[in-house]
């Protein structure tokens, strides 16, 4: 059954990403994994790290939410699903998330999520509204098997967000892709920015400069407003320059602030992005590596920020993007390179 999720307040909430595998099955030009995953934790140790989260979450007076994801996670089937039933049963976790890319979801899969009582949503990814755009992108067939996967998913009345990454080679298919949703019944969608890490360095090229993010991003703003039936998440930085009155556009960067993100190892980055190790969760623990890490520190520092950053009118509801400040020039107090303000 599932249970009446109760959501923390931005003041209230602490965010873990878990990445439980870099293993993946498709291999999407964007992604900001290279080709040597590292090593996976076993289940026991999973189970430890729940621990230590909710020791933390406890001194903290925190409620904790996840996105559980890889790589492709349903690569470790069995541990998820052991990982998940621990998470329902804990006091300190408010929900979590699934990031997938959908190729396992099957409608026997869909039916075990549904079991899952402190499951909210499984996040897919869709780069294209038509299979010849996105199958550029994420390789051949996944089109057709996200699109199975959110129809299975919805079968069992699971609730469904789909990712997209912009880039020059998909800008124009943010409104078909809103149109195919609205056929499609998925009720959110959230929109990244490529970061050029990974496998993603390579297309440095489609980038898009600060003017042209900025015509995307009133676009973006101006469907959102207008158009109800599927929820458009602008809950990252930049965006708030467009609308810097409206409480429910923008967001500050989380590192440093409110998220950690745990690596299959057990090692721990500031942001999947930000591919700084600060520590290791089985051997220092969250409260130490929060409290203990220069690099969260310096992140938590407006002063710290480099060139305009720095002085932006916008300090108190953006500071830019810190990972992609850290992939285009090594520095993750610099200025973020597509801001156009």
């Amino acid at each position: 059954m599932k249970k009446s999720i109760q959501y923390p307040t931005f003041g209230d909430e602490f965010y873990f990403q878990w990445h439980l595998t870099e293993r993946c099955n498709l291999k999407c030009l964007h992604c900001y994994q290279n080709n040597t995953p590292l090593p996976e934790l076993p289940v026991q140790d999973l189970l430890v790290i729940v621990d230590k989260m909710e020791e933390a979450l406890t001194k903290w007076g925190k409620r904790g939410t996840l996105s559980l994801t890889g790589g492709e996670p349903f690569l470790r089937q069995d541990e998820l699903h052991t990982l998940m039933g621990r998470l329902d049963s804990s006091d300190c976790v408010a929900y979590y998330d699934i990031l997938s890319n959908g190729s396992f979801i099957t409608e026997s899969e869909a039916k075990s999520l549904s079991s899952h009582s402190g499951l909210r949503r499984v996040q897919v990814s869709l780069e294209g509204a038509s299979a010849e755009r996105n199958d550029q992108i994420r390789g051949k067939g996944s089109f057709a098997d996200t699109l199975q996967a959110i129809r299975n998913l919805k079968a069992e009345d699971i609730d469904i967000s789909v990712m997209m990454t912009i880039t020059r080679k998909n800008q124009d298919q943010i409104r078909p892709m809103i149109d195919l949703l609205k056929q499609e019944g998925v009720p959110t969608i959230a929109l990244e920015r490529l970061i050029p890490e990974g496998r993603g360095a390579e297309l440095s090229d489609l980038l898009l400069s600060p003017d042209e993010l900025h015509a995307v991003c009133d676009d973006i703003y101006h469907l959102a407003v207008n158009n109800g039936a599927v929820r458009i998440l602008m809950h990252r930085p930049l965006f708030g320059l467009v609308a810097p009155d409206d409480a429910t556009v923008g967001a500050l960067c989380s590192a440093g602030n409110n998220a950690l993100t745990i690596m299959p190892d057990g090692s721990v980055y500031p942001c999947r992005r930000l591919p700084i190790p600060i520590g290791n969760v089985l051997t220092d623990g969250f409260y130490k590596i929060w409290y203990g890490s220069d690099v969260l520190w310096r992140l938590r520092n407006q002063r710290e920020l480099n060139h305009k950053c720095r002085e932006c009118d916008y300090l108190t509801n953006c500071r830019g993007c810190r990972a992609m400040a850290y992939s285009t020039s090594g520095d993750f107090m610099g200025e973020d390179p597509q801001c156009w303000h």
